[in-house]
Formats: structure tokens, sequence, C-alpha cells
């Protein structure tokens, strides 16, 4: 029983020995790659409402938003069927939809231009989204907002 118990600790111990030493390895191996990759992430929301000409193109969208209401309200007013009605404001809601589109994509287009920029300038090979990372990366944010404010 003796003899059992002293070649179970044995193996036990030499077990835990190659466990460290394969994970010691592995560490070695993994560090050259830390190194070379980097990992960005950015808070897209900040990012697009610090955009130099949000301001301006919210203020066209409300104004579009208004006149294409307006626009809804007299086409319902004109129609007797229910029917009809809902279909002129659906396609009253639809242009507004493809106008704001139409004005907000230079500013995304801007946005994703900045990021692109940051990340060349810090070397950074990936660029995620702050809101799918738990652990880890670069907040560059702050970064492509002063990027986007140099452009105005």
């Amino acid at each position: 029983m003796m003899k059992k118990a002293l070649i179970l600790v044995l193996a036990v111990s030499v077990l835990c020995v190659s466990t460290s030493a394969f994970a010691a390895q592995a560490k070695k191996a993994a560090a050259p790659a830390a190194t070379t990759d980097s990992v960005g992430i950015v808070d897209r929301g900040e990012i697009l409402n610090n955009h130099p000409r949000l301001a301006q193109v919210r203020q066209q969208l409300a104004n579009i938003a208004r006149q294409k209401e307006n626009e809804a309200k007299a086409a319902a007013d004109k129609e007797s069927d229910t029917a009809k009605k809902a279909q002129a404001v659906q396609s009253k809601r639809m242009e507004l939809a493809q106008e704001e589109q139409k004005l907000m994509a230079p500013i995304y287009q801007d946005c994703e231009q900045a990021v692109r920029e940051v990340a060349v300038r810090k070397k950074l090979t990936l660029v995620l989204d702050k809101f799918v990372v738990l652990i880890g990366g670069v907040d560059i944010t702050q970064d492509v907002i002063q990027q986007l404010a140099k452009k105005k």
C-alpha cells in the first residue's frame, strides 16, 4: 500500500512538472504575438456624437422631418380611404429615412476614416467596438475624436 502511494505521488509530481514546463513554453511562444498584434477599442457612439458636423446634420434632419410630417399630413388629409392615408404617411417616412441615410453617410465615413488613421498611427492591427470587449485593448476613442476635430 505504501509503495502504491509513493508511485502515485511520483506520478503526480512528474505530471505537475511537465504541465508547468508546457505552460511556461506556451507563455514564451505567445509573448511575441502580444507585442506585434495590438487591439484598439473605440466607443462609436461617443465618436459620432463628437463629430464636428453632426449638430448641423441633425438640424437639417429636424427641418426635413418637419417638412415630411407636413407633407404626410397634407397627403393624408386629401385621402378619404384610411389605407391610402397610411400609405401616404409611410411613403413620407421612407423619404425621411432615405434623406437621413444620405446626410449621415459622410459622417459615418469620416468616423471610420479617422479610426483607420489613428489605428495606423498607433500600429494597431485590430479595432473593436468597446461594447464587445470585456478585457483588454487600447481605448483610442479620444484620439479618434481629436483626429476628426483636425479635419474640421
